[in-house]
């Protein structure tokens, strides 16, 4: 299996301060390197390194910058000063190291390709490396722009340890930047195919073009609102769409389970950020933490230690589509997405588990973020805090969603718009998976004697199928429900349900199957009325698609929508939660205009005379 090694050299570290900054004194000089192909090449993994950098996708991205939408939360009552619930300042740590990082790596990438043509090489080698760097340097920019607005530009190295000041470059035209390295990129990658890659952490012809379409996207909304860029996102998309290299994954829930065991699949999973290791007895590592901040809460290191700290908002569960006349406390949903991104149950707080008993969540406005699951982690042993889980920057559903939408603006509501909106759907409502799936667990004899706290493990066998799994529900000593955690598949017959415990005795349920195919995934007659209604309805379901992958946040402002649905997120808590559960409306109670973007770090501002800051900070 390939990975990208991201190895260190002297060159390369520097995280004692960023260009905008003076360079340390203390590395080698480009002078003296350069010199031949494997310089290069450590070079540019020093340029990925940054993707997967605790303050940037690794862990902090996510954790304070991401979250604090209409989809997900960070979890307990936050101090004054946190970024997730909008009470930061232009001192927050986190805001500022994400600046930093990606600007050390827009200098790593400037240093590269300023000294490409030195070594003597393989010129389609060279070629490939340059297009890499290119593309990872608007890459960088293209994060800076969207959270921070107006910033600096630079496309060389930096030139003296003096050369500090260097003032705000309008957004549009680092998007002209942007697009110009990435469209380089793209012909200097034309032979770089998903398909001969192989594996998602290195950037494929399709992830240029990927990537370029979702910057078109975002320069046809707010704030350039260039609604011509519709057209580009069309021929980008349409350019992957039309490679005939790229197909969904049939089952949602094993595009995250690939993340956790490292296993590729570059049809789904186009592009990807490189996570590797336990940081036990190796020499390198990148570790990150997707697993331990999100999952099911578990304090057991050998399932997978979990915080469980980015939570699921009540809203995202009840977007997903119901049945509102079945039994139980959560509602059938034929959507297999709800019961995979909003985990349904917990691990508890003991340290050790050795019968990975679990609980039950019922409560819609507690559910933690279920993506990133460690429990399907194969690397052991497991560290307590760092996971070898890799972070998605780039799926296939993506492109068709941002195809429909590009489509639609330009086009109207056409049979492709919608036939690409209904093949994400249709996979997320299991037609793509063989056979049938559990729709629901009925207890006809609650037995007696079971504990709440431990109840029984459910253990369905037979009919043929695999990957189903369910999690008991006790009251009063009696199995009162079964919540389907995974409805698993390829069932041909309906398996037998029984109940394993050391307390209580003679519980008795009994299974009903689905086939998927017979259960309407499409888009309904209304969501496809109008434009404006279509546009509604991807919308939706790039929220059902992609929560907690940090696409919402950024999808939000572009539509300009961010304040109004971070507020109805919050009042849909004050009306509906438990009060228990209320303190979780900080996130809209504090959002403001200015939250559009990011402050410009004070740090920065200190070292850099010529950086003004954001309205509102």
């Amino acid at each position: 299996m390939k990975k990208i090694t991201l190895l260190f050299i002297s060159l390369l570290l520097l995280s004692c301060g960023d260009f905008l900054e003076k360079i340390p004194t203390d590395f080698m000089s480009p002078e003296n390197y350069y010199k031949t192909e494997t310089d290069l090449e450590v070079a540019l993994r020093g340029v990925y390194d940054i993707l997967g950098q605790e303050y940037v996708y690794g862990k902090w991205y996510q954790l304070q910058v991401a979250v604090g939408t209409d989809e997900t939360y960070m979890t307990g009552l936050q101090p004054a000063g946190s970024l997730n619930t909008y009470q930061h300042d232009p001192s927050n740590t986190y805001l500022t190291n994400l600046w930093r990082y990606l600007y050390f790596g827009i200098e790593r990438a400037n240093l590269l390709i300023a000294n490409i043509d030195k070594p003597e090489m393989d010129a389609v080698k060279r070629q490939s490396i340059l297009g890499e760097a290119l593309f990872l340097r608007a890459y960088y920019y293209f994060i800076l722009v969207t959270h921070y607005g107006d910033i600096p530009l630079k496309i060389e190295p930096n030139p003296s340890i003096n050369n500090t000041d260097i003032g705000r470059t309008d957004a549009r035209i680092v998007y002209e930047q942007i697009i110009t390295d990435m469209k380089r990129a793209e012909t200097l990658l034309e032979s770089q195919t998903a398909t001969s890659v192989g594996y998602g952490g290195r950037v494929s012809l399709s992830a240029v073009r990927g990537i370029l379409a979702r910057v078109y996207l975002h320069m046809a909304g707010y704030p350039l609102m260039d609604v011509e860029k519709y057209n580009d996102v069309i021929t980008y998309t349409k350019k992957v769409i039309e490679s005939e290299e790229h197909e969904l994954n049939p089952s949602f829930e094993q595009v995250f389970i690939n993340y956790a065991q490292d296993l590729y699949d570059v049809k789904e999973t186009i592009w990807e950020v490189e996570i590797w290791g336990n940081r036990i007895g190796s020499s390198y590592v990148e570790t990150g933490q997707l697993g331990t901040i999100s999952g099911p809460f578990c304090n057991d290191v050998n399932i997978g230690r979990s915080t469980a700290s980015i939570k699921t908002t009540g809203l995202l569960f009840k977007t997903f589509e119901y049945d509102d006349a079945s039994t139980g406390t959560l509602k059938y949903s034929p959507d297999l997405r709800r019961d995979w991104t909003c985990v349904q149950y917990w691990y508890g707080t003991a340290t050790s588990n050795p019968n990975r008993d679990r609980t039950a969540r019922l409560d819609i406005y507690n559910m933690d973020l279920g993506k990133w699951r460690r429990e399907f982690e194969t690397l052991t042993p497991k560290h307590a805090t760092y996971t070898p889980q890799n972070f998605p920057l780039l799926r296939y559903s993506d492109i068709l969603l941002m195809y429909a939408e590009a489509e639609n603006e330009i086009n109207g509501v056409t049979d492709d718009a919608k036939d690409a909106v209904n093949l994400v759907r249709s996979r997320a409502y299991g037609k793509l998976l063989n056979g049938e799936i559990l729709q629901r667990i009925t207890v006809t004899d609650g037995g007696s004697g079971y504990l709440a706290g431990t109840p029984p493990k459910v253990v369905i066998e037979g009919g043929g199928g695999d990957d189903a799994d369910a999690v008991a529900v006790v009251s009063e000593g009696e199995v009162t429900e079964v919540i389907i955690t995974r409805p698993g598949h390829s069932f041909t017959s309906i398996p037998t349900i029984t109940f394993e415990s050391s307390s209580g005795s003679g519980a008795v349920a009994t299974a009903t199957l689905i086939d998927p195919m017979t259960v309407s995934s499409d888009l309904t007659g209304e969501d496809i009325s109008s434009p404006e209604a279509f546009r509604l309805a991807v919308q939706r379901e790039r929220m059902l698609e992609f929560a907690g992958e940090n696409l919402r946040s950024q999808d939000l402002i572009r539509w300009g929508n961010f304040l109004q649905n971070i507020r109805l997120a919050a009042k849909d808590i004050r009306d509906h939660a438990s009060d228990s559960r209320k303190f979780t409306t900080q996130t809209g109670d504090n959002v403001s205009e200015r939250d559009l973007l990011l402050p410009i770090p004070s740090y920065d501002r200190n070292l850099n005379k010529l950086l003004t800051q954001n309205p509102g900070w």
